[in-house]
């Protein structure tokens, strides 16, 4: 009797310490388990802190990136006219004036060649009249340019057979106007219509209102120099491209003329003469404002 009962005790503790093992070790295992996942959860995490920090510089960059693409973004003439009256001229939007035979295609060459370059259009308007416009055609036109910068969000340069317009007159904002002379004297010139003193002075004001840079085709670099500090959202890198387009041979018309030819020629053409020496020491000066 007592031999079976000790057997029965021995046979109890020994359950008893095999339940315990067993226990022991599931509880371990669920321990390995948690720690396992607590492990990968931890570096998954680390890798997401990673990819968050790597979007953000990510997104930071775009948006320097596109910051400097689109710097030179302006508002509309709509969105202008709603925060008050705009100013009289729009400096990102150029109109290139054509005198004949001054060579104003040269600017407008460049001009077409550096619109990629520096995220600006540049629009032709439609042939014309190199005459004087009517009234009607002026307010038309007026109306037309005016139409295409509603339109657009970003600096625009024009050129067409427009000599000026003045569209204060419409009760519009105007462009900023730039242009280029040429010598006179140039044989090339010569066959251009004469003006009188009133003509001169008329012309003075009007450059001085509406012309920031009047070029000189006979000092294209230093034209160029001014209109790329002046504009550098259409300029920048005007140079450049100047240099391959730059004439192998320098016009050296005026060393080939008579000095009698010259002086008579002068005479005849003074008021002109004043006109562009004016321009030329504008330019020269560096300052809009040279009376």
């Amino acid at each position: 009797m007592r031999r079976c009962r000790g057997i029965s005790v021995l046979v109890c503790l020994l359950l008893t310490t095999g339940f315990v093992l067993l226990t022991s070790k599931l509880i371990l295992v669920e321990d390995d388990e948690a720690y396992d996942d607590f492990s990968a959860g931890a570096v998954e995490n680390s890798y997401q802190s990673e990819d968050f920090y790597e979007t953000e510089a990510t997104t930071a960059a775009r948006t320097t990136k596109t910051y400097k693409m689109q710097k030179y973004v302006t508002p509309s003439l709509a969105e202008l006219g709603e925060r008050g009256i705009p100013p009289e001229t729009n400096d990102h939007v150029l109109m290139v004036t054509r005198v004949p035979g001054a060579g104003a295609e040269l600017l407008v060459l460049i001009l077409q060649r550096l619109q990629g370059f520096n995220a600006f259009k540049h629009i032709r308007l439609p042939p014309g009249d190199e005459g004087t416009l009517s009234n009607l055609q002026q307010e038309l036109l007026v109306e037309e340019v005016t139409s295409i910068i509603r339109q657009e969000a970003i600096p625009l340069s024009f050129d067409g057979d427009v000599r000026f317009l003045n569209f204060s007159a419409f009760g519009r904002q105007a462009p900023t106007y730039i242009s280029l002379v040429r010598d006179p004297l140039d044989p090339k010139t010569l066959e251009r219509e004469r003006n009188n003193e009133w003509a001169l002075e008329q012309a003075k004001a009007n450059v001085l209102r509406w012309y920031p840079i009047v070029g000189v085709l006979d000092l294209m670099d230093e034209t160029l120099n001014s209109l790329e500090r002046a504009f550098p959202y259409f300029f920048e890198g005007a140079s450049l491209i100047y240099d391959k387009l730059r004439p192998k041979k320098k016009n050296t018309f005026s060393s080939t003329l008579k000095p009698g030819t010259k002086k008579r020629l002068r005479s005849l053409l003074k008021t002109e003469v004043k006109f562009y020496e004016w321009i030329k020491s504008r330019l020269l000066n560096g300052t809009t404002e040279n009376g």
